[in-house]
């Protein structure tokens, strides 16, 4: 067998996505999960949710966190600025009367954020103080209002926090998707960047350094200490990887960082449209890459590479005689449809999906595209508010 170019290309991309679904094999398998029997409680929760222009889905959000089986919870929802009926709604759900259970209060907010401050994360800060005019909880919890809580869902997470002995705890919900747009897009971006580019082992050790953290914004789960040691969201406040840069804010404080799974008993909707999938990854695809046009461009590439062209060369190689490259390029397909099987199973994506990874990863790179356009341009928007290139990710 002669190394031909293509044929060395060929072994290099089966090589690097034999490691990767490596890599996701070993995070599946030591994805923390909540215990058997009683379950760890461990002082108390108040849940803080920043909520704008979301009158579709706050009363769900809200109503799920009433009808946990923590004992001791508390629920903050912070209405900012909204220009439709959230505030209206979380008002109404907290004048209902209860027997028992959390106690729910509402802040109302107005105006854009000053100079400096990205939205959620200002939100997220005037909530926190608001809340600490009055409570001192154990454990801070910020999720969004999109996020839909089974009963024993709160309960979980504290229980693998104590395990884990976190200072912060970030979960994944499961993602209902719709669309074509979605299913082709949001497994890569919640599930597949996470678990395939990170190995846990490294994320989780304290020693390690920020740049091994990762969170997601639609469930953090603090104690007290951790967030007030980072500086909470005034550390990130310029930040729209708000996330992803508090949890480095936690680990450069010389606190855990957990990623942990609660199977079904958080799920969400984040999108429910092709445009809203493209809108919505192209405000901070930019961001990811610390607004360098020379980093995306050389990630957008990386993908193509190792994703996009195999299935299309291992053709091509076919029909040009070299058999060993044809064999090498679909191998590294398969490799990367077997890691998206694995993170399918595990997070109740539709299977057969996985075929169409390159075709994902083709979307991906395109939005990645559109985020750099909106950077460079200023065109980008969210919510109705300008996305300024202001992160320090």
């Amino acid at each position: 067998m002669i190394l031909t170019p293509l044929l060395g290309y060929a072994l290099l991309v089966l090589a690097v996505t034999v490691v990767l679904l490596g890599i996701v094999l070993v995070n599946l398998a030591i994805l923390p999960t909540p215990g058997p029997g009683p379950r760890a409680r461990d002082g108390r929760v108040a849940v803080l949710v920043p909520a704008r222009d979301e009158e579709m889905n706050i009363e769900a959000c809200v109503r799920g966190l009433l009808a946990q089986d923590y004992p001791d919870m508390e629920i903050w929802v912070f209405d900012d600025a909204s220009t439709d009926r959230t505030g209206e709604i979380a008002e109404r759900l907290a004048g209902e009367p209860r027997d028992d259970g959390p106690v729910l209060y509402v802040v109302r907010g107005s105006g854009d954020p000053p100079p400096g401050w990205m939205g959620k994360p200002y939100a997220c800060h005037r909530l926190y103080n608001a809340m600490r005019e009055r409570s001192c909880p154990e454990y801070v919890l910020f999720t969004d209002a999109d996020v839909r809580f089974e009963p024993e869902a709160v309960s979980a997470a504290v229980d693998i926090a104590v395990r884990e002995r976190s200072g912060l705890l970030s979960i994944f919900p499961r993602q209902e998707i719709g669309s074509w747009g979605e299913r082709l897009v949001v497994p890569l971006m919640m599930h597949w960047t996470g678990f395939t580019l990170l190995p846990l082992p490294t994320a989780h050790a304290v020693r390690t350094g920020p740049a091994f953290a990762a969170a997601n914004g639609q469930f953090m789960l603090f104690t007290r200490e951790a967030y007030e040691a980072c500086d909470g969201h005034r550390a990130v406040r310029d930040s729209i990887l708000e996330d992803v840069v508090l949890a480095r804010a936690v680990k450069r404080a010389k606190h855990r960082t957990i990623l942990a799974d609660t199977g079904p008993l958080l799920h969400t909707r984040m999108y429910r449209s092709a445009g809203e999938v493209w809108r919505g990854y192209s405000k901070n695809a930019f961001a990811f890459f610390g607004y360098s046009s020379v980093l995306l461009v050389l990630g957008a590439a990386a993908l193509l590479a190792l994703y996009v062209f195999p299935p299309v060369l291992a053709v091509w190689a076919f029909l040009a005689g070299e058999a060993a490259a044809a064999w090498a390029f679909a191998g590294a397909y398969g490799a990367a449809v077997a890691a998206r099987i694995a993170l399918s199973v595990r997070f109740s994506y539709p299977v057969l999906d996985s075929l169409l990874h390159p075709v994902g990863m083709l979307c991906l790179v395109a939005i990645m595209f559109n985020s750099m356009v909106w950077g460079l341009t200023g065109r980008g928007a969210w919510k109705g508010r300008t996305i300024a290139r202001t992160d320090s990710a």
